[in-house]
C-alpha cells in the first residue's frame, strides 16, 4: 500500500489492517517516519525521534500479528508522546533546560498502558518549559509551528503533539491538560483533543507533577484525528470501564449554549462556527438552550486555588529542582545564558502578581467550587453537555501568550469542574483556519461527548489535512 495512503488511516483502521495481515506494520512504521522526516522541518513538532526502536517494535508486531492470536486493540499503530511523559530510556526535557539531557528510567503509566495495547513509540513532541505556556516554545528545541500556516502558533502545551498528528505524522498522540493544553492545540490544528473527566486516567509519570491537592485538574488524555481514534485511546488508557459510545442516544438529550465570556469576546467566525454546530445538534434530535452560567466565577476561583497551590512546585520546576529566582534569571539573560524561555517567565510572572491579587478579593477557595460545580451539573440535567468554543480566535500569530486577553478562559474553567471537554474541527475560517468548538459533558460521562462530537463529525466532514503536508 501506497505510504501517502498509510498516514490518511486512522488507529482503528491501522490496527484492523495490521491485525488481518493487510498491510505491514514495518510499512506502517516507515510511512509515518518517512512523513515526519518531510513536514517536521517546517513544523518543528518532534523533538526527539525514536525510529530505529520503532522499527525494531514492528518486526516484534509482525511476528506476533502473523500469528494470527493476536487482540491488542492497537496493534502496530504508531503513536507520539508529549515531552512532559516519561518515555523509558528517551530523553526527557519537559522543554526544561535544566533537563536537556535527562533521560527517563520508566515509562508513564498512559505511555506504559498504549504500549501494552500494542502501540510504537515514534518519538516524544515539543511543549513550553514545564508545560505552563498556551505557545509551544522553549530554549531546548525552540518554536512549534502551525501546519496550516507556519505564522500561526500551533497552542500549547501539547503543540508538538497536535501539530504533527494534523500533519499525518502521527495517527495518535498523548498529551496532558492544565488549563487547555490538549484543547487549544487541537483547537489550532484541526484535530481532536480529549480532556478526560478529572482522574479517569492516570498522571503518574508527569513531569511536573501536579499538587496532590490539586490532582485532578491536570489531565492526560488523546489527541487524534476522529472520534473513534479518541475513544479507543480512552479505553486504553481510562481507569474505568469505556463503554460504547455509539450506542448513546442523543434525541431529546440537552445541550446548554452558555453565554460567551464578556472578558474575552469571541471573533464572528468563531461565533458562527458555535450556532453552526447547535444548528447541527438540532438536526440530530438534541434540544438547545441558552444559558447564564457562574463560569467566570468558576474561572477566577480556579486561578486563585492554582496559584496558591500550585506556584510553588511550578517556581521548583522551573528552576529544575531548585527554588527559581527572577533576579537570577535576569542576570542569566543579561550575561546571555537565559535558563526559562519568555512564555515560561510570562506564566510564573502571571500566577505570581494575578493569584495573590484574586485571593485578596476572596476568590481561590475549594469549597466555592464544589458549589459552583453543583451548580452547573443541575443546569447541564442529566446526559446533558455544553457546546461552547475552545478560544476566543482561530489560531493567533506567535506570541499571543503576552496578551492577557488571551488566556485560556473557556478551557480552565472545566479543568477546575473536573468536567470531561473535547475540541473537535468543524470547518475552516474565511482565512483558511481550522474552526473549533468544545464539548463539555458530566463528570464521568466522557461517552456522551464522544456521541455528540461525532454527531458534529458526521455533519462537518471531521479532519481536513493541511494544505503545506
Amino acid at each position: 500500500m501506497p505510504a501517502n495512503e498509510l498516514i490518511q488511516f486512522g488507529a482503528v483502521e491501522l490496527a484492523r489492517l495490521i491485525r488481518h495481515g493487510q498491510v505491514d506494520p514495518i510499512e506502517v512504521v516507515d510511512a509515518h517516519i518517512s512523513q515526519i522526516q518531510t513536514v517536521n522541518p517546517r513544523i518543528n513538532a518532534l523533538i526527539t525521534a525514536t525510529f530505529d526502536q520503532a522499527r525494531l517494535e514492528a518486526v516484534r508486531v509482525r511476528r506476533i500479528a502473523r500469528s494470527k492470536v493476536s487482540e491488542l486493540p492497537l496493534l502496530g499503530v504508531p503513536i507520539t508522546v508529549k515531552d512532559a511523559l516519561a518515555v523509558a530510556g528517551v530523553r526527557f526535557t519537559a522543554g526544561s533546560t535544566f533537563y536537556r539531557d535527562n533521560i527517563a528510567d520508566t515509562d508513564a503509566e498512559s505511555v506504559r498502558r498504549l504500549r501494552a495495547a500494542g502501540a510504537i513509540v515514534l518519538g516524544k513532541t515539543n511543549c513550553p518549559d514545564m508545560s505552563a505556556s498556551t505557545e509551544t516554545t522553549n530554549l531546548v528545541f525552540g518554536l512549534t509551528r502551525n501546519p496550516w500556516n507556519p505564522d500561526r502558533s500551533a497552542g500549547g502545551s501539547s503543540g508538538g503533539e497536535a501539530s504533527l498528528i494534523a500533519s499525518g505524522g502521527s495517527p495518535l498522540g498523548v498529551g496532558s491538560d492544565l488549563g487547555g493544553s490538549i484543547r487549544i492545540p487541537a483547537a489550532f490544528c484541526g484535530v481532536f483533543g480529549l480532556k478526560p473527566t478529572g482522574g479517569r486516567i492516570p498522571t503518574q509519570g508527569h513531569l511536573p507533577e501536579t499538587p496532590q491537592v490539586i490532582s485532578e485538574w491536570n489531565t492526560v488524555g488523546p489527541i487524534a484525528r476522529s472520534v473513534e481514534d479518541i475513544a479507543l485511546a480512552l479505553s486504553v488508557l481510562s481507569n474505568t470501564h469505556t463503554g460504547d459510545y455509539r450506542a448513546v442516544e442523543l434525541s431529546q438529550r440537552r445541550f446548554l449554549l452558555p453565554k460567551f465570556l464578556w472578558s474575552q469576546p469571541v471573533s464572528d467566525d468563531v461565533a458562527a462556527a458555535v450556532e453552526s454546530a447547535a444548528a447541527a445538534l438540532r438536526s440530530a434530535g438534541m434540544v438547545g438552550v441558552r444559558a447564564s452560567l457562574p463560569l467566570m466565577k468558576v474561572d477566577l476561583d480556579y486561578t486563585g486555588v492554582l496559584s496558591r497551590e500550585w506556584l510553588r512546585p511550578f517556581r521548583a520546576a522551573l528552576g529544575g529542582g531548585q527554588p527559581f529566582r527572577l533576579y537570577q534569571e535576569l542576570l542569566a539573560r543579561w550575561s546571555g545564558k537565559p535558563r526559562v524561555s519568555s512564555a515560561g517567565l510570562i506564566a510564573l510572572t502571571t500566577f505570581s502578581l494575578f493569584g495573590p491579587m484574586l485571593q485578596i478579593l476572596g476568590y481561590g477557595r475549594f469549597q466555592r467550587i464544589q458549589r459552583l460545580r453543583r451548580v452547573v451539573q443541575e443546569s447541564v440535567g442529566p446526559g446533558g453537555v455544553m457546546l461552547w468554543p475552545v478560544f476566543p480566535t482561530t489560531a493567533p500569530k506567535h506570541g499571543f501568550a503576552w496578551n492577557l486577553s488571551k488566556s485560556p478562559n473557556y478551557t480552565a474553567v472545566f479543568n477546575g469542574l473536573g468536567f470531561p471537554a473535547l475540541a473537535m474541527p468543524v470547518g475552516l475560517s474565511r482565512n483558511g483556519l481550522p474552526l473549533s468548538v468544545q464539548i463539555i459533558g458530566q463528570p464521568n460521562e466522557d461517552e456522551t461527548v464522544l456521541a455528540v462530537a461525532a454527531a458534529l463529525e458526521r455533519a462537518f466532514g471531521g479532519w481536513r489535512r493541511p494544505t503545506i503536508s
